[in-house]
């Protein structure tokens, strides 16, 4: 889940939001100002009631970035990187470039989440229970106290992508000795939570509760869409491990020069080439950055003869690098996202590669085929 809107960084983790984020915000603190508050301490002031629902809104999120920031140092502290947390439409997700070295290590990745969720409705418990000169503060410690437990309990379903789907694939892991088995095993399980699911809400729907069915429906496909994710990306590493760059990068590569016009490049370089990613140097030679056809195409017409690709170019300092021999599944764990960007191959000092997103899924695409022959 890609972030739209940055809202900062915490312990040098970056923190973004999905725009779904405004719907559930907006209707929690709907449900607060016009439901919950009103029913259980009435006779206050409406004001009083969306001021109350805006703050408990803004506390849950938080609620939630503290579950995933746990996940995110206790990953970081066991040696995998986190690309970042976003908080979205079902909650929260930590972004990991990489996998746990071990299923004790998984394990507690999974399980700090839950039990931040438990400690978080404890002691919001204790501030409730503290409170009670104020019923509407009170009332609203009292929810958050629920909402958090729940949240705890929720996450401890076994169906990816949820906590205890990747509880149940460490245990696997730890019984099989392989993650890719411990994670089929438990897609299985969590395939079939999923299906019940869906059919809990369809069965709710026939019976006139239509919200609640759709909503247990649209969870349950949720649940059986990301474990077959799960599953796909983890039969991916396990393909690409000890296969080294070279097997699929392409090779060789054209460089050019980086004070040529985008007008220029467009006319007279790229129909020569059916490249999509072009590295550019410098008069002495030395590569400066990469341009991508791509980008370079939606730069307005009369703009293109002003701009030098150089002005357009990725900075070189920005572009991922790694060798020929470099282990593919040990690449992609260690920058993660940003091979969309492209990764430059270097050998002895010079530029012998270039590795994309579709060298890889064509290298797969080769092997499976190959496999299943």
């Amino acid at each position: 889940m890609a972030p739209t809107i940055r809202l900062g960084s915490i312990f040098g983790i970056e923190i973004g939001a999905n725009w779904s984020l405004l719907f559930i915000f907006a209707l929690i603190a709907w449900t607060l100002a016009t439901g919950v508050l009103p029913s259980d301490v009435p006779h206050e002031a409406a004001s009083a009631y969306w001021l109350a629902g805006a703050a408990g809104a803004v506390v849950f999120y938080g609620c939630l970035l503290a579950h995933e920031l746990s996940h995110a140092l206790v990953a970081r502290r066991s040696g995998v990187k986190v690309a970042g947390i976003t908080l979205w439409l079902f909650g929260g997700v930590s972004r990991l470039d990489g996998e746990p070295k071990s299923a004790g290590a998984e394990a507690l990745i999974a399980g700090v989440g839950p039990l931040t969720s438990f400690v978080i409705a404890g002691i919001s418990l204790g501030l409730a229970s503290a409170s009670r000169a104020a019923p509407l503060v009170s009332d609203l410690f009292g929810w958050l106290a629920f909402v958090n437990a729940a949240l705890g309990v929720f996450n401890l379903v076994p169906a990816f992508p949820l906590d205890g789907g990747r509880l149940l694939s460490s245990i696997f892991w730890w019984r099989q000795g392989s993650r890719r088995q411990g994670v089929h095993s438990a897609v299985r399980i969590g395939r079939l939570i999923a299906y019940l699911m869906i059919a809990l809400g369809v069965l709710q729907l026939f019976t006139g509760d239509v919200i609640q069915g759709i909503w247990v429906a649209f969870i349950g496909w949720f649940l059986l869409s990301a474990g077959s994710s799960e599953e796909a990306g983890s039969a991916v590493k396990a393909a690409l491990k000890s296969v080294p760059v070279s097997a699929a990068m392409t090779s060789p590569v054209i460089t050019i020069p980086d004070w040529i016009t985008v007008d220029q490049f467009l006319e007279s370089v790229a129909p020569s080439h059916h490249f999509t990613t072009y590295p550019v140097h410098d008069p002495s030679g030395k590569l400066t950055g990469v341009v991508r056809l791509g980008d370079l195409v939606k730069i307005g017409g009369a703009q293109r003869s002003d701009h030098r690709l150089s002005s357009v170019a990725r900075p070189i300092s920005e572009v991922p690098a790694t060798r020929p021999d470099e282990d593919l599944a040990a690449l992609i764990e260690r920058i993660g996202a940003a091979l969309e960007n492209r990764v430059l191959v270097f050998d002895k000092g010079g530029l012998v590669g270039i590795l994309s997103p579709v060298d890889i899924a064509r290298l797969l695409t080769v092997r499976q085929t190959l496999g299943r022959s």
